[in-house]
């Protein structure tokens, strides 16, 4: 019997999933971090190997019965990454057909019943990417600000930050989120929260919930951000969606932690910037979209049946964590 193997290996953790061709998971691990950009090349292949090993052991199977792999790993940005990627893999045993992408692949998979549209990821950082009927695809660098991305949650953060300074100092208005990041630090006072974050503290926890509630509450400072974030994103979405002729009603992809919080401004804003795309908020293990790539990969045409089997399935031994910075 032939199986498919799916992997999603990112900052913090690495999942890895192998399954047979109607969508029934044989296997499955979480192990650490596997971006080789944080953890090395040795540390990649490490974390990978044992997760590709844990799966294999609960499923039963060898690994030369895998026919097909697609690796989605962060880190994978550039064209010079793969051959580099290929190598540190390889000892790894996987003889079958193989395919690495940069994950946002596996996240638009995931949230999309086609294997064409656009994703947006907004959390550690943030990126756009998208596919098209022909399996042309492009993305944003998903690299930072000063290389042209921004609007992660961890961007939202940072200028909830700056909120606060800004009103300690006057050069901007009266925010609540002055209060609420006081109060999420343990601290009394602005001075005392600002001199903690000038000093290297402790790394403050993602409040972008915080600023999102804010801005839906009518908070000047909060909104301004929200509405830079909309806009931001919104552009990068049509650029994708553009640079591939996707044309109106395609499928836009919502993923990561700026997006677990409702938020109507900010998707009213991405929807304005973007418009033709359709928000689709991705609820399924970005994992489920490796699964069904390798399936493709092989060959095979993944209906609808099968993904929601995976995605149901994968929801259950991959459950998100809870919403940052909320208690």
């Amino acid at each position: 019997m032939s199986f498919v193997l799916g992997i999603d290996g990112g900052g913090t953790k690495t999942h890895a999933v192998i399954a047979t061709p109607d969508g029934a998971v044989l296997g499955f691990a979480t192990n650490g971090p596997s971006n080789w950009e944080m953890v090395g090349l040795r540390g990649a292949a490490d974390s990978l190997g044992e997760a590709v090993a844990k799966a294999a052991a609960q499923a039963g199977c060898a690994l030369t019965d895998i026919t097909s792999t697609v690796f989605g790993l962060a880190g994978a940005d550039w064209p010079s990454d793969v051959p580099r990627l290929e190598a540190a893999i390889e000892p790894i045993g996987i003889r079958g057909g193989q395919s690495i992408v940069n994950d946002s692949f596996i996240a638009l998979r995931a949230g999309t019943p086609e294997p064409w549209g656009v994703v947006l990821i907004a959390g550690t950082g943030t990126v756009a990417a998208g596919r098209n009927r022909d399996g042309e695809s492009y993305r944003t660098l998903g690299l930072g600000e000063m290389l042209g991305d921004w609007g992660s949650a961890s961007d939202v953060s940072e200028r909830a930050i700056t909120a606060v300074a800004n009103e300690y100092t006057g050069r901007g208005p009266e925010t609540v989120l002055t209060e609420q990041l006081c109060r999420l630090a343990g601290v009394d006072s602005a001075a005392e929260l600002l001199e903690q974050f000038s000093r290297g503290g402790e790394e403050a926890p993602s409040v972008a919930p915080l600023v999102l509630e804010a801005a839906a509450q009518g908070d000047t400072a909060a909104r301004e951000i929200v509405e830079r974030a909309g806009t931001e994103l919104g552009d990068s979405a049509a650029l994708v969606a553009r640079r591939l002729g996707l044309e109106p009603g395609y499928d836009l992809v919502l993923a990561g932690g700026l997006f677990r919080s409702d938020s109507a401004l900010l998707e009213g804003l991405i929807s304005e910037r973007a418009p033709g795309a359709r928000l689709v908020r991705l609820i399924a293990p970005p994992v489920v979209g490796a699964v069904l790539m390798a399936m493709e990969f092989a060959g095979q045409a993944p209906g609808t049946d099968v993904q929601d089997r995976l995605s149901a399935e994968l929801s259950e031994h991959f459950p998100e964590p809870p919403v940052p910075g909320i208690a």
